[in-house]
């Protein structure tokens, strides 16, 4: 499990036990329901339910829906504005309250416009991560004005190209993912000195005249990735559950990157490689050439 999720989860744990203390408390003497009624609701709601809630959805969302999160840095921001917001809240309203006006009541609204803010990170995250996304129609050539990290993106073999041709910072993940989002192949190649239309003629050459697509019927296993033989390197579309069993050593790379927790989860039997990097916002390239180096060293020790 990711940092993040965890700690939306201890905190839930904590405000559910305050919750529980103040509940206990009330019930022995209820002269004290009147004051404390405020702060234990909020404390069980916005603390032990919200938090919880958040918790185990940005855990277990993602990966059932094989989507990544929208703005997955919102989460952070989420779990400091919410604790802040409530502890301001309850705070305001336990040493002052906040009805008589003046800066009390100042206090209580900014509290609690930072929890409503988190409130709107979160809607925002688990919603758009459960949205279905628009279908982009497959271009059949690709042209000049067409943005590098886009054809990137939907063809992997282009980055091959590429890299070939001279533009050495994409092999940067994070290239890919900025400037090359915004920058054209016509810009690219003017600027990388390429003559454009060469470069463009070799790039629809590799992804469009040599992709053969498969004329045998698919079946239920293809359509959910591959499995991976001993001898074999490991592919976008492996299966983890097949590598894993075919490879073992290669278990520490996911629990390096996506924790130990990761093969408790039972779709790490079917899901891919690729798949699990992209929940997981790691970068494929990465994560492979890792993995094939656990590979390469299990077959010259065997």
């Amino acid at each position: 499990m990711d940092n993040i999720p965890r700690l939306f989860i201890k905190a839930g744990l904590i405000y559910a036990v305050i919750g529980a203390i103040l509940g206990i408390t009330m019930a022995v003497d209820p002269s004290l329901s009147h004051p404390l009624r405020f702060i234990h609701i909020h404390l069980n709601l916005l603390g032990f339910m919200t938090m919880m809630v958040s918790g185990v959805a940005y855990h277990v969302l993602p990966r059932f829906s094989a989507r990544t999160l929208p703005w997955p840095a919102g989460m952070k921001y989420q779990f400091i504005l919410q604790n802040v917001g409530l502890l301001g809240m309850v705070g305001v309203q336990g040493f002052s309250g906040w009805r008589g006006g003046g800066t009390s009541q100042v206090l209580f609204i900014v509290f609690a416009v930072l929890a409503g803010v988190s409130f709107v990170i979160m809607f925002y995250n688990l919603y758009f991560v459960l949205s279905p996304e628009k279908e982009v129609p497959q271009p059949t050539k690709i042209t000049g004005d067409m943005k590098v990290g886009p054809v990137i993106d939907q063809f992997p073999k282009a980055l091959d190209v590429f890299l070939e041709s001279g533009f050495q910072a994409l092999a940067n993940p994070t290239a890919r993912q900025t400037f090359a989002k915004i920058i054209s192949i016509d810009k690219a190649c003017e600027k990388h000195g390429v003559p454009p239309e060469e470069f463009l003629e070799k790039l629809n050459q590799v992804i469009f005249v040599e992709e053969v697509p498969s004329t045998s019927a698919p079946d239920s296993v293809s359509s959910v990735g591959q499995e991976i033989k001993r001898g074999e390197m490991c592919a976008a579309d492996t299966r983890v559950g097949s590598l894993i069993v075919t490879y073992p050593t290669t278990k520490k790379v996911f629990e390096a990157h996506y924790g130990e927790s990761c093969f408790s989860c039972p779709g790490q039997v079917f899901e891919t490689v690729e798949q699990t990097a992209s929940m997981h916002n790691v970068d494929l390239q990465m994560i492979l050439s890792e993995i094939n180096s656990k590979i390469d060293v299990e077959l010259k020790s065997s």
